[in-house]
Protein backbone atom coordinates (compact mmCIF):
# COMPACT_ATOMS: atom_id res chain seq x y z
CA UNK A 1 0.00 0.00 0.00
CA UNK A 2 1.36 3.41 -0.99
CA UNK A 3 1.89 5.74 1.98
CA UNK A 4 0.51 9.24 1.55
CA UNK A 5 3.12 11.89 2.36
CA UNK A 6 3.02 15.65 2.58
CA UNK A 7 5.08 15.97 -0.60
CA UNK A 8 2.65 13.72 -2.46
CA UNK A 9 -0.33 15.83 -1.27
CA UNK A 10 1.50 18.93 -2.46
CA UNK A 11 1.99 17.40 -5.92
CA UNK A 12 -1.66 16.30 -6.20
CA UNK A 13 -2.91 19.76 -5.21
CA UNK A 14 -0.72 21.31 -7.93
CA UNK A 15 -2.33 18.93 -10.43
CA UNK A 16 -5.73 20.35 -9.46
CA UNK A 17 -6.98 17.47 -7.32
CA UNK A 18 -9.51 18.35 -4.64
CA UNK A 19 -9.30 17.30 -1.00
CA UNK A 20 -12.21 14.87 -1.33
CA UNK A 21 -10.67 13.23 -4.42
CA UNK A 22 -7.30 12.72 -2.70
CA UNK A 23 -8.99 11.25 0.37
CA UNK A 24 -11.00 8.81 -1.76
CA UNK A 25 -7.97 7.83 -3.85
CA UNK A 26 -5.88 6.88 -0.79
CA UNK A 27 -8.81 5.71 1.34
CA UNK A 28 -8.19 8.22 4.15
CA UNK A 29 -10.30 10.88 5.81
CA UNK A 30 -10.39 14.47 4.65
CA UNK A 31 -9.08 15.46 8.07
CA UNK A 32 -5.86 13.59 7.29
CA UNK A 33 -5.50 15.54 4.05
CA UNK A 34 -6.02 18.85 5.85
CA UNK A 35 -3.30 17.81 8.30
CA UNK A 36 -0.83 17.63 5.39
CA UNK A 37 -2.15 20.92 3.97
CA UNK A 38 -1.48 22.68 7.28
CA UNK A 39 2.07 21.33 7.26
CA UNK A 40 2.53 22.72 3.74
CA UNK A 41 1.30 26.14 4.85
CA UNK A 42 3.62 26.11 7.85
CA UNK A 43 6.60 25.29 5.61
CA UNK A 44 5.72 28.12 3.22
CA UNK A 45 5.30 30.58 6.07
CA UNK A 46 8.66 29.69 7.60
CA UNK A 47 10.33 30.28 4.25
CA UNK A 48 8.76 33.71 3.78
CA UNK A 49 9.24 35.09 7.29
CA UNK A 50 12.59 35.79 8.85
CA UNK A 51 13.05 36.24 12.61
CA UNK A 52 13.73 39.83 13.60
CA UNK A 53 17.20 40.45 15.00
CA UNK A 54 17.18 40.77 18.75
CA UNK A 55 17.69 44.34 19.91
CA UNK A 56 20.85 44.93 21.86
CA UNK A 57 19.48 46.96 24.77
CA UNK A 58 22.92 47.06 26.37
CA UNK A 59 24.02 49.43 23.62
CA UNK A 60 20.87 51.53 23.93
CA UNK A 61 20.76 52.00 27.71
CA UNK A 62 23.54 53.05 30.06
CA UNK A 63 22.72 50.57 32.82
CA UNK A 64 25.08 52.20 35.30
CA UNK A 65 23.25 55.52 35.01
CA UNK A 66 19.87 53.77 35.00
CA UNK A 67 20.68 51.80 38.15
CA UNK A 68 21.91 54.91 39.94
CA UNK A 69 18.67 56.66 38.97
CA UNK A 70 16.61 53.94 40.62
CA UNK A 71 18.71 54.22 43.78
CA UNK A 72 18.31 58.01 43.71
CA UNK A 73 14.53 57.60 44.00
CA UNK A 74 14.90 56.32 47.54
CA UNK A 75 17.41 59.03 48.42
CA UNK A 76 15.18 61.88 47.29
CA UNK A 77 12.28 60.66 49.43
CA UNK A 78 14.29 61.49 52.58
CA UNK A 79 15.70 64.83 51.50
CA UNK A 80 15.69 66.91 54.72
CA UNK A 81 17.23 69.96 52.99
CA UNK A 82 13.65 70.99 52.17
CA UNK A 83 13.24 72.23 55.73
CA UNK A 84 16.24 74.58 55.97
CA UNK A 85 13.86 77.56 55.71
CA UNK A 86 11.25 76.11 58.09
CA UNK A 87 10.57 79.38 59.92
CA UNK A 88 10.32 81.42 56.71
CA UNK A 89 7.76 79.01 55.28
CA UNK A 90 5.69 79.20 58.48
CA UNK A 91 5.69 83.01 58.35
CA UNK A 92 4.27 82.94 54.84
CA UNK A 93 1.39 80.53 55.51
CA UNK A 94 0.54 82.10 58.91
CA UNK A 95 0.37 85.65 57.54
CA UNK A 96 -3.16 87.04 57.96
CA UNK A 97 -4.31 83.68 59.34
CA UNK A 98 -7.05 83.79 61.98
CA UNK A 99 -7.01 81.34 64.86
CA UNK A 100 -4.23 79.04 65.93
CA UNK A 101 -1.14 79.34 63.70
CA UNK A 102 0.21 76.40 61.76
CA UNK A 103 3.05 74.47 63.41
CA UNK A 104 4.24 72.70 60.26
CA UNK A 105 4.98 74.18 56.80
CA UNK A 106 3.24 72.82 53.72
CA UNK A 107 6.50 71.31 52.44
CA UNK A 108 6.67 69.10 55.55
CA UNK A 109 3.07 67.91 55.13
CA UNK A 110 3.66 67.17 51.44
CA UNK A 111 6.91 65.38 52.31
CA UNK A 112 5.04 63.08 54.73
CA UNK A 113 2.26 62.50 52.23
CA UNK A 114 4.79 61.44 49.61
CA UNK A 115 6.01 58.78 52.03
CA UNK A 116 2.40 57.69 52.61
CA UNK A 117 1.75 57.37 48.86
CA UNK A 118 4.98 55.58 48.03
CA UNK A 119 5.01 53.10 50.91
CA UNK A 120 1.18 52.73 51.06
CA UNK A 121 0.87 53.28 54.80
CA UNK A 122 -2.07 54.51 56.90
CA UNK A 123 -2.21 57.79 58.84
CA UNK A 124 -1.53 56.22 62.24
CA UNK A 125 1.55 54.40 60.98
CA UNK A 126 2.65 57.66 59.35
CA UNK A 127 2.43 59.37 62.75
CA UNK A 128 4.69 56.68 64.23
CA UNK A 129 7.23 57.06 61.44
CA UNK A 130 7.20 60.83 61.88
CA UNK A 131 8.06 60.46 65.57
CA UNK A 132 11.36 58.88 64.54
CA UNK A 133 12.00 61.20 61.60
CA UNK A 134 11.77 64.47 63.54
CA UNK A 135 15.01 63.50 65.30
CA UNK A 136 16.69 64.47 62.00
CA UNK A 137 14.49 67.56 61.44
CA UNK A 138 15.70 70.03 64.05
CA UNK A 139 13.05 72.78 63.58
CA UNK A 140 10.21 70.30 64.33
CA UNK A 141 9.42 70.27 68.06
CA UNK A 142 7.08 67.28 67.98
CA UNK A 143 5.46 64.94 65.51
CA UNK A 144 1.97 65.81 64.21
CA UNK A 145 -0.77 63.35 65.14
CA UNK A 146 -2.70 61.45 62.47
CA UNK A 147 -5.72 63.79 62.74
CA UNK A 148 -3.54 66.83 62.07
CA UNK A 149 -1.99 65.09 59.07
CA UNK A 150 -5.39 64.29 57.57
CA UNK A 151 -6.77 67.81 58.14
CA UNK A 152 -3.65 69.52 56.77
CA UNK A 153 -3.65 67.33 53.70
CA UNK A 154 -7.27 68.24 52.97
CA UNK A 155 -6.33 71.93 52.95
CA UNK A 156 -3.11 71.44 50.95
CA UNK A 157 -2.91 72.97 47.47
CA UNK A 158 -1.27 70.59 45.02
CA UNK A 159 -0.15 71.60 41.54
CA UNK A 160 1.52 69.56 38.84
CA UNK A 161 5.32 69.76 38.78
CA UNK A 162 7.10 69.19 35.47
CA UNK A 163 10.88 68.81 35.28
CA UNK A 164 11.71 69.63 31.68
CA UNK A 165 11.89 73.40 31.34
CA UNK A 166 10.08 75.28 28.61
CA UNK A 167 10.66 73.40 25.38
CA UNK A 168 10.25 75.15 22.05
CA UNK A 169 8.20 72.33 20.52
CA UNK A 170 6.51 69.34 22.13
CA UNK A 171 4.98 66.16 20.81
CA UNK A 172 2.47 64.80 23.28
CA UNK A 173 0.51 61.60 23.71
CA UNK A 174 -2.75 61.39 25.66
CA UNK A 175 -4.53 58.55 27.39
CA UNK A 176 -6.61 57.68 30.45
CA UNK A 177 -6.80 54.79 32.89
CA UNK A 178 -8.98 53.74 35.78
CA UNK A 179 -8.08 53.86 39.47
CA UNK A 180 -9.96 51.93 42.13
CA UNK A 181 -11.53 53.90 44.98
CA UNK A 182 -11.44 50.92 47.31
CA UNK A 183 -9.18 47.91 47.76
CA UNK A 184 -11.91 45.37 48.50
CA UNK A 185 -11.20 41.91 47.12
CA UNK A 186 -13.10 40.31 44.26
CA UNK A 187 -14.02 37.34 46.50
CA UNK A 188 -16.10 39.55 48.76
CA UNK A 189 -17.92 41.04 45.78
CA UNK A 190 -18.74 37.63 44.30
CA UNK A 191 -19.64 36.00 47.62
CA UNK A 192 -21.93 38.67 49.04
CA UNK A 193 -23.10 40.32 45.80
CA UNK A 194 -22.02 43.77 46.89
CA UNK A 195 -22.42 46.94 44.88
CA UNK A 196 -20.18 47.45 41.89
CA UNK A 197 -17.00 49.26 42.84
CA UNK A 198 -16.81 52.78 41.43
CA UNK A 199 -13.66 53.93 39.67
CA UNK A 200 -11.88 57.17 38.95
CA UNK A 201 -10.26 58.14 35.68
CA UNK A 202 -6.77 59.58 35.55
CA UNK A 203 -6.24 61.54 32.31
CA UNK A 204 -2.67 62.46 31.35
CA UNK A 205 -0.73 64.11 28.53
CA UNK A 206 2.90 62.97 28.17
CA UNK A 207 5.79 64.66 26.40
CA UNK A 208 7.13 61.75 24.34
CA UNK A 209 10.71 63.09 24.37
CA UNK A 210 11.16 63.90 28.07
CA UNK A 211 8.50 61.39 29.22
CA UNK A 212 7.20 63.98 31.65
CA UNK A 213 3.47 64.20 32.37
CA UNK A 214 2.75 67.78 31.30
CA UNK A 215 -0.94 67.80 32.30
CA UNK A 216 -3.28 65.58 34.25
CA UNK A 217 -6.78 65.53 35.68
CA UNK A 218 -8.93 63.19 37.76
CA UNK A 219 -12.60 62.65 36.91
CA UNK A 220 -15.38 60.21 37.62
CA UNK A 221 -15.52 57.15 35.38
CA UNK A 222 -18.58 58.49 33.49
CA UNK A 223 -16.48 61.29 31.96
CA UNK A 224 -15.34 60.35 28.46
CA UNK A 225 -11.76 60.79 27.33
CA UNK A 226 -12.54 63.33 24.60
CA UNK A 227 -14.31 65.65 27.07
CA UNK A 228 -11.05 66.34 28.94
CA UNK A 229 -8.82 66.87 25.92
CA UNK A 230 -9.23 70.65 25.54
CA UNK A 231 -8.48 71.27 29.23
CA UNK A 232 -5.41 69.02 29.20
CA UNK A 233 -4.03 70.57 26.01
CA UNK A 234 -4.33 74.07 27.54
CA UNK A 235 -2.32 72.97 30.57
CA UNK A 236 0.30 71.19 28.47
CA UNK A 237 0.91 74.32 26.36
CA UNK A 238 2.34 76.06 29.43
CA UNK A 239 5.52 73.99 28.96
CA UNK A 240 6.01 74.74 25.28
CA UNK A 241 4.19 74.88 21.97
CA UNK A 242 2.71 71.57 20.83
CA UNK A 243 3.46 70.36 17.34
CA UNK A 244 1.64 67.02 17.32
CA UNK A 245 -0.90 65.17 19.46
CA UNK A 246 -1.13 61.37 19.50
CA UNK A 247 -4.42 59.88 20.71
CA UNK A 248 -6.34 56.62 20.51
CA UNK A 249 -9.91 56.08 19.32
CA UNK A 250 -11.32 57.40 22.59
CA UNK A 251 -10.60 60.93 21.31
CA UNK A 252 -12.09 60.33 17.85
CA UNK A 253 -14.68 63.12 17.80
CA UNK A 254 -15.23 65.93 15.29
CA UNK A 255 -14.70 68.72 17.81
CA UNK A 256 -11.29 67.38 18.87
CA UNK A 257 -9.94 67.51 15.32
CA UNK A 258 -11.11 71.10 14.94
CA UNK A 259 -9.78 72.24 18.32
CA UNK A 260 -6.33 70.79 17.65
CA UNK A 261 -6.21 72.31 14.17
CA UNK A 262 -7.13 75.74 15.53
CA UNK A 263 -4.25 75.54 18.00
CA UNK A 264 -1.82 74.63 15.21
CA UNK A 265 -1.46 71.06 16.47
CA UNK A 266 -1.38 68.16 14.04
CA UNK A 267 -4.15 65.76 15.14
CA UNK A 268 -2.94 62.15 15.02
CA UNK A 269 -6.06 60.39 16.29
CA UNK A 270 -6.68 56.76 15.41
CA UNK A 271 -10.13 56.88 13.81
CA UNK A 272 -12.83 54.30 14.32
CA UNK A 273 -13.97 52.37 11.25
CA UNK A 274 -17.38 54.00 11.00
CA UNK A 275 -17.60 54.27 7.21
CA UNK A 276 -16.55 52.37 4.10
CA UNK A 277 -13.69 53.78 2.04
CA UNK A 278 -15.81 54.38 -1.04
CA UNK A 279 -18.38 56.29 0.98
CA UNK A 280 -15.62 58.46 2.47
CA UNK A 281 -14.28 59.35 -0.97
CA UNK A 282 -17.76 60.34 -2.09
CA UNK A 283 -18.17 62.61 0.93
CA UNK A 284 -14.81 64.28 0.31
CA UNK A 285 -15.60 64.78 -3.40
CA UNK A 286 -18.64 66.84 -2.46
CA UNK A 287 -16.21 69.63 -1.83
CA UNK A 288 -14.59 71.35 1.06
CA UNK A 289 -17.16 74.13 1.28
CA UNK A 290 -20.07 71.72 1.61
CA UNK A 291 -18.19 69.72 4.22
CA UNK A 292 -17.50 72.86 6.25
CA UNK A 293 -21.21 73.57 6.47
CA UNK A 294 -21.61 70.32 8.41
CA UNK A 295 -18.52 71.02 10.48
CA UNK A 296 -14.83 71.57 9.74
CA UNK A 297 -13.94 68.89 12.28
CA UNK A 298 -15.95 66.32 10.35
CA UNK A 299 -14.02 67.09 7.17
CA UNK A 300 -10.66 66.73 8.94
CA UNK A 301 -11.78 63.41 10.38
CA UNK A 302 -12.87 62.15 6.94
CA UNK A 303 -9.43 62.94 5.52
CA UNK A 304 -7.75 61.10 8.40
CA UNK A 305 -10.09 58.12 8.09
CA UNK A 306 -9.45 57.90 4.33
CA UNK A 307 -5.66 57.76 4.82
CA UNK A 308 -6.07 55.26 7.65
CA UNK A 309 -8.26 52.86 5.67
CA UNK A 310 -6.12 53.06 2.52
CA UNK A 311 -2.98 51.90 4.35
CA UNK A 312 -3.11 51.58 8.12
CA UNK A 313 0.60 50.71 8.59
CA UNK A 314 1.71 53.60 6.36
CA UNK A 315 -0.51 56.04 8.30
CA UNK A 316 0.94 54.90 11.62
CA UNK A 317 4.53 55.09 10.39
CA UNK A 318 4.26 58.49 8.69
CA UNK A 319 2.53 60.09 11.69
CA UNK A 320 4.68 58.41 14.34
CA UNK A 321 1.63 56.90 15.99
CA UNK A 322 3.77 54.15 17.52
CA UNK A 323 5.20 56.69 19.97
CA UNK A 324 1.83 56.79 21.77
CA UNK A 325 3.02 53.78 23.80
CA UNK A 326 4.91 56.21 26.02
CA UNK A 327 1.65 57.46 27.53
CA UNK A 328 0.63 53.87 28.27
CA UNK A 329 4.09 53.26 29.68
CA UNK A 330 3.57 56.09 32.18
CA UNK A 331 0.48 54.31 33.51
CA UNK A 332 2.49 51.13 33.88
CA UNK A 333 5.12 52.99 35.92
CA UNK A 334 2.44 54.81 37.94
CA UNK A 335 0.65 51.62 38.97
CA UNK A 336 3.84 49.73 39.75
CA UNK A 337 4.95 52.53 42.06
CA UNK A 338 1.68 53.43 43.76
CA UNK A 339 -0.79 50.64 43.06
CA UNK A 340 -4.11 50.73 41.24
CA UNK A 341 -6.23 52.43 43.89
CA UNK A 342 -6.52 55.68 45.84
CA UNK A 343 -7.05 55.72 49.60
CA UNK A 344 -8.67 59.18 49.79
CA UNK A 345 -12.46 59.22 50.01
CA UNK A 346 -13.42 62.72 48.86
CA UNK A 347 -13.04 63.65 45.20
CA UNK A 348 -11.00 66.76 46.07
CA UNK A 349 -8.52 64.74 48.11
CA UNK A 350 -8.40 62.08 45.42
CA UNK A 351 -7.33 64.73 42.90
CA UNK A 352 -4.58 65.94 45.26
CA UNK A 353 -3.41 62.40 45.90
CA UNK A 354 -3.18 61.62 42.18
CA UNK A 355 -1.32 64.89 41.53
CA UNK A 356 1.27 64.16 44.24
CA UNK A 357 1.81 60.68 42.83
CA UNK A 358 2.26 62.06 39.30
CA UNK A 359 4.71 64.66 40.65
CA UNK A 360 6.76 61.89 42.27
CA UNK A 361 6.73 59.89 39.04
CA UNK A 362 7.91 62.94 37.06
CA UNK A 363 10.72 63.48 39.58
CA UNK A 364 11.79 59.83 39.44
CA UNK A 365 11.76 59.96 35.62
CA UNK A 366 14.41 62.70 35.59
CA UNK A 367 16.85 60.29 37.27
CA UNK A 368 16.46 57.50 34.68
CA UNK A 369 15.66 59.20 31.37
CA UNK A 370 19.29 60.27 31.01
CA UNK A 371 20.32 56.62 30.74
CA UNK A 372 18.72 56.30 27.31
CA UNK A 373 20.93 57.13 24.35
CA UNK A 374 19.70 59.53 21.68
CA UNK A 375 19.38 56.66 19.21
CA UNK A 376 16.73 54.97 21.38
CA UNK A 377 14.03 57.20 19.96
CA UNK A 378 14.73 55.84 16.50
CA UNK A 379 15.45 52.21 17.37
CA UNK A 380 12.82 51.35 19.98
CA UNK A 381 9.49 51.55 18.17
Amino acid sequence: MVVLTTERVKELLKEGKKVAEIAKLYNVTRQAIYHHINRIKAQQKSCLTFPKPKKDYNSLIDWKVYNEGLVKRGEILLDFDLFNDWDEQLEVINENKTGRPYEYPNSFIEFLFQLKCYFKIDYRSLEGITRKLIVFIKPAKKAPDYTTLEIRFSSLRCTLEVYQGNQVVQEIAGDSSGLKTTNRGEYRMNKYQGKRKTCLKLHIMVNIESRQVVSCSVTKEAVRDHQEMDKLISEAERYGAIDKGLFDAGYDYYNNYWQLAQRGIKPVIRPRRTMELEKIKQEIEKGKEEAEKEGRGRFLRLETLKEYLEDEEKWKKENGYGQRWKSEGRYSVFKRLFGEYVFSKKIGNQEKEATIKVNLMNLFTTFTVGAFNKEVKMLIK
